[in-house]
């Protein structure tokens, strides 16, 4: 689909909506889904993409990333040079279509633990927060899982080691859903690196998790992923929540418009600001649409904060500063931006191990698997990397070493506070990490492997990639709007490895048998390294959240536990900008689950 018309333009901005919902991706199709439900209720998204069908750099999971940094599918933004990764500017990818980034992503499908999710009752503004026990309905609403026998416990049939085989907390029938509108399924082949991954894995104390979806993500498991068992394509939020509701007559969509401005009344109710309407621009032409109850504001973590600050939402001095009039002055629109990181270890498998790597060093190999996934929707080009581990760091650093570095970041913190550095919110955040860290309960680090190459020395090599990311990352960052120009991108700074520390566990894990007997040789980064050059230099990010945290306002809080902006009646922010402590889990199911949620919240508070 492309840009609209003229004619399409005046149609919609003529629909008397109900709901503007602003941002087509993984929570505002899902939630202009289920308020359209009811055929009385006249809901319009405005999404700055377009519409992308039959798309196989988007459907083939085999094609993963391959979209990443094309402008066609992607707002190529950057962040502001990070004197933590030796002064350079990191991509920041954002999907540029209908779907978001969920067209996008490395469509794991996992959630965090119990106590990550209880912990956002912690910085609520009334009772009743969100929690564990409020989100898991929204959850199993979004899924429909694949239990397919054949795929299921793919990792768990390689461990001969004996390492225990955990299925903690509420039983998996209940803990994930079937008939959802989202498929999920196990992955359907591996290569060769898997088996002995896990076993290293396993010979280190990694015990093999068989639940982790019951509230205790903690060890090593498949990890499903967001794909169709029976076609082998992606399952976005397009394919999921707007394809099934586009023929409805009250669901309007507007591709091609991104919004530049949240419209409010002049007068107040109940001392409150009312959002009327939106502005946005098509073809370089400015246009207004309004909605006589709410808009909703899914535009992402890094464009929701910059469309806030247009709309005179934020922190009133940089709004005076922009020469924007303050509607409502909120400092905390645009801090607490909180990410995953990662570094990577390269390595050459030895002779005969097959990885990813055939399907580009072996034309005919790479044929018959494409014509295998043309018939069947499987094979290889279906397939990706699944297995993960996530671990808390007493499993895998020596007590006297972990007390040492608890130590030093409390002594940080301390400082930090003193010297009127850290707002409440992050004051209230890192107290809670560093019990979880002290308890040694929930996953810190996580670690994934990749069954291909990015740098290849030898072209007819066979390649792998582990990578260890940070999970409760105390690094914080902002995204504000550079000038009054809403074309402008805003500047992205998260404040990388300012406030971090990790453990180095992929040497080790390389050094143990089996996998140890597969590796030729590390081929980067090189093996002199410190721990800070190897952060520095070879550092990736992963999971953008938290500008608009939900918290109280008093706190930095930007959303209330009814996702309405302080300060205004009917403007709610329903993405991952309001996650307001860091997860151990890729987000894309806990954003659907927020998208779930927050239609709910909306219903019921409107009666429907």
């Amino acid at each position: 689909m492309e840009c609209p018309s003229v004619l399409e333009i005046e149609a919609f901005i003529g629909t008397p909506f109900d709901y503007i919902v602003v941002g087509g991706g993984t929570t505002g199709l899902p939630i202009a889904n289920r308020l359209s439900e009811d055929s009385d209720v006249k809901v319009g998204i405005l999404e700055a993409g377009v519409l992308f069908e039959n798309d196989p750099l988007i459907d083939v999971p085999r094609n993963l990333a391959m979209n990443n940094g094309n402008p066609k599918y992607d707002w190529v933004s950057s962040t502001s040079p990070q004197a933590g990764a030796a002064g350079r500017s990191m991509p920041v990818i954002r999907g540029k279509m209908l779907g978001g980034s969920s067209a996008l992503n490395y469509m794991a499908w996992d959630r965090g633990s119990r106590e990550e999710y209880d912990a956002w009752e912690l910085f609520s503004d009334v009772e009743g927060g969100w929690n564990w026990d409020s989100l898991l309905p929204s959850f199993t609403k979004t899924e429909d899982k694949e239990l397919d026998p054949a795929n299921r416990d793919l990792a768990i049939d390689f461990s001969d080691s004996k390492a225990d085989v955990v299925s903690p907390g509420i039983p998996i029938e209940v803990a994930i859903g079937t008939g959802g509108p989202v498929k999920i399924c196990h992955n359907m082949g591996h290569t060769d690196v898997i088996p002995p991954y896990v076993k290293a894995w396993n010979t280190l104390g990694q015990s093999t998790n068989a639940n982790p979806f019951g509230g205790h993500a903690v060890g090593l498991y498949n990890c499903p992923v967001g794909v169709d068992y029976k076609t082998g394509k992606r399952i976005t939020a397009t394919s999921a929540y707007y394809t099934p509701a586009s023929s409805r007559a009250n669901l309007k969509l507007l591709t091609g418009a991104q919004v530049t401005k949240i419209v409010f009344n002049s007068e107040l109710i109940a001392d409150k600001r009312v959002a009327v309407g939106v502005e946005f621009t098509v073809h370089g032409k400015s246009y207004s649409v309004s909605a006589a109850k709410e808009i909703i504001l899914s535009a992402g973590t890094i464009e929701t904060p910059k469309i806030l600050e247009l709309s005179g939402v934020g922190d009133a001095k940089r709004l005076k500063d922009m020469g924007i009039q303050t509607i409502v002055d909120l400092p905390g629109v645009g801090e607490n931006l909180h990410d995953h990181t990662f570094t990577h270890v390269h390595y050459q498998a030895t002779l005969g191990i097959r990885t990813f790597d055939e399907l580009s060093k072996d034309p005919e190999f790479a044929a018959a698997e494409q014509e295998r996934y043309d018939k069947t929707g499987q094979g290889w080009m279906a397939s990706n990397d699944t297995i993960v581990v996530f671990t808390p760091l007493n499993k895998i650093t020596e007590e006297s070493i972990l007390s040492a570095k608890i130590k030093e970041v409390e002594a940080d913190i301390a400082v930090k506070k003193s010297k009127g550095l850290l707002n409440e919110l992050a004051i209230h955040q890192y107290s809670t990490q560093l019990d979880w860290l002290k308890r040694g309960r929930l996953p810190h680090m996580e670690f994934v492997l990749f069954s291909r190459g990015l740098v290849k020395p030898d072209p007819d090599g066979s390649y792998f990639i582990i990578t260890t990311g940070l999970q409760h990352p105390f690094s914080r960052g902002s995204v504000h709007i550079q000038s009054a120009d809403p074309l402008q991108q805003p500047s992205i700074n998260p404040c990388y490895l300012t406030a971090e520390f990790g453990y180095r566990a992929i040497e080790k894990l390389a050094q143990t048998p089996p996998l140890a007997d597969i590796i030729a040789k590390q081929v980067m980064p090189a093996t002199h390294l410190t721990d800070e050059e190897i952060y520095s230099l070879n550092l990736y990010r992963n999971h953008y959240m938290g500008t608009a945290a939900m918290a109280r306002r008093e706190l930095g809080g930007v959303v209330g536990n009814n996702l309405k902006v302080h300060g205004t009646a009917n403007l709610r922010v329903t993405d991952a900008s309001i996650v307001p402590v860091p997860v151990a889990a890729h987000i894309q199911a806990t954003v659907y689950a927020i998208g779930e949620t927050a239609a709910s919240l909306i219903k019921s508070e409107h009666n429907y």
